[in-house]
């Protein structure tokens, strides 16, 4: 008993003690910096530990110290941007077009000018053959070996409408030495052709002929039977063989119109667009290509209404199709006393197809031979580079020592 007295007041002791070390008096108050008194109404108990009641709000902050501020030992370099690649902005060009085999374009599909066939080692160099429907052998054999030795390789000549067999053999021969055969089914008038056209496009597709023109010069008051040019009777005319054509694997050719015809050959072809449109014959255009007669004369080269002609049709054609159509030259050329103001012109008109919008195919000047190729009209003579007993110089000085 006496024991547990004893150590009771031993552990009294002990937190006596302790407190008295822990909870600060009003002295050690005192010595805080910046410590507050106790309010003045507060009055310990002699030898009572004295609690903190200074309000928060009065305590001072206490004063800054002498610490320097960060002072860097050099000046800091501005910080390099990252480069970022400035993106090259993407051009969307037209989508290219779909080139197939000229036999795989269904009829209402539309054969884009790149796919058009083209002879081997094209230059766009044509020529027009002689005025007549048919030659001897003999006559084919000389002009022929004259066309490759000139470097033509596109030959426009007449067949005498639906006749089949006249000119096999001149087919045979421009194909055979890579010369590309434009057939104008010839016909005196904007009439039906008579016999049977597709049995004449079967026969000379086989031989290697492609490309069919269909009338010529609509837009001249002589060519029509009415004795007045009509865009839409042409149009119907037109619709009706071009059907025959596409029908039997052909590429119908819509006639070339005369720029001094008697109706304005601008005009004449936008209606007869437009009336191929209105009459539901728009889709034949799918299959079509368009002759040009670009005759240029003497005028500036410049000219829109000279040799650069075939530039006004594709803004036509361009404005209703959306697109491009193939255009040959069928007849063309320059025409002069002086045969060396002539070659000026010549040399012009060929040496453009180097460089020639990839729509225009070729250029034919009108024309190799009439009597000395067995022609008898003579009023075309003037207008040949080679006669009997003269070859014109731009022959000799030009297309024989020029492979383009």
């Amino acid at each position: 008993m006496k024991r547990r007295l004893i150590v009771s007041c031993f552990i009294l002791f002990f937190l006596v003690s302790c407190q008295s070390q822990i909870i600060p008096t009003r002295a050690s108050l005192a010595m805080i910096p910046g410590g507050g008194g106790l309010p003045a109404t507060y009055t310990a108990a002699p030898g009572t530990a004295v609690p903190t009641l200074t309000p928060i709000g009065t305590l001072r902050a206490l004063p800054p110290t002498n610490t320097p501020p960060f002072i860097p030992s050099h000046t800091p370099a501005p910080p390099t941007p990252t480069p970022t690649e400035t993106p090259t902005p993407t051009v969307v060009g037209p989508t290219p077009p779909v080139i197939k085999p000229i036999h795989a374009y269904g009829i209402r599909e539309a054969i884009p000018y790149q796919a058009f066939p083209k002879p081997p080692g094209d230059n766009g160099w044509g020529m027009h053959w002689i005025p007549t429907v048919s030659q001897e052998r003999g006559v084919v054999d000389q002009f022929v070996a004259e066309m490759v030795r000139m470097h033509i390789k596109w030959v426009v000549f007449l067949n005498d409408g639906a006749n089949i067999g006249d000119n096999d053999y001149l087919v045979d021969r421009l194909v055979a030495n890579g010369i590309m055969p434009v057939m104008r089914l010839y016909r005196d008038g904007i009439l039906p052709y008579d016999g049977n056209l597709g049995a004449v496009v079967r026969h000379y597709r086989a031989r290697g002929v492609y490309y069919f023109q269909l009338y010529n010069e609509p837009n001249v008051d002589i060519e029509n039977q009415q004795s007045f040019a009509n865009p839409d009777q042409y149009a119907r005319a037109w619709a009706n063989a071009a059907r025959v054509v596409v029908e039997n694997g052909g590429l119908p050719g819509i006639g070339a119109l005369s720029p001094g015809g008697s109706y304005n050959h601008l005009q004449f072809l936008d209606r007869t667009f437009y009336a191929l449109e209105y009459n539901g014959d728009a889709y034949l255009l799918n299959h079509a290509w368009l002759s040009a007669h670009n005759y240029h004369g003497t005028r500036p080269y410049n000219d829109p209404g000279g040799f650069l002609l075939f530039r006004e049709y594709d803004k036509i054609v361009q404005a209703h199709l959306g697109r491009s159509l193939p255009i040959i030259g069928t007849e063309g050329g320059s025409y002069h006393p002086d045969p060396n103001v002539d070659r000026q012109f010549i040399e012009y008109q060929y040496t453009y197809m180097r460089n020639r919008e990839p729509y225009f195919f070729a250029f034919s000047y009108w024309l190799i031979a009439n009597r000395a190729g067995g022609g008898h009209d003579t009023q075309w003579e003037w207008q040949t580079l080679i006669r009997p007993n003269y070859v014109h110089p731009v022959v000799t000085e030009f297309f024989y020592k020029n492979a383009r």
